[in-house]
């Protein structure tokens, strides 16, 4: 992977961690009152850790790319859509924690350059989006 081809990927992967938080907060928004007080502490927790992910992907824009990358941001990237286009419909409060969760998860694997984290994040957001 070249060093423009890791940036156009860093690029993609910080704005849609950046989409994610957003959705993370309209849910709360729209579930105040709706969902038990320590849900939405985590929630608000993870959607603050996604930001981060998203400000750090920004700022690694030039290093993020390692060994085997192209074939591992592939997979990221197409795992996106449709997990992005399932959040849109999801209900239970248990799965978007979930979801959060693994997105974490998935960033981490990223950033430390951690093919097994990344396989494995993928595939278990993969199983909560079918929950």
């Amino acid at each position: 992977m070249d060093q423009v081809a890791a940036a156009q990927f860093a690029n993609f992967i910080a704005r849609f961690y950046q989409n994610l938080a957003t959705q993370v907060g309209n849910y709360l928004h729209e579930n105040i009152g709706k969902i038990p007080d320590d849900s939405f502490t985590i929630l608000s927790n993870d959607q603050t850790r996604l930001i981060s992910y998203s400000n750090t992907f920004f700022a690694l824009s030039d290093t993020i790319a390692f060994e085997g990358a192209d074939l591992y941001f592939k997979k990221v990237q197409n795992a996106t859509d449709d997990i992005n286009d399932a959040l849109k419909t999801i209900q239970k409060v248990d799965t978007v924690i979930t979801i959060a969760a693994n997105f974490i998860a998935l960033a981490g694997g990223i950033v430390s350059k951690n093919t097994s984290m990344i396989t494995t994040a993928l595939t278990a957001l993969k199983g909560a989006v079918k929950l």
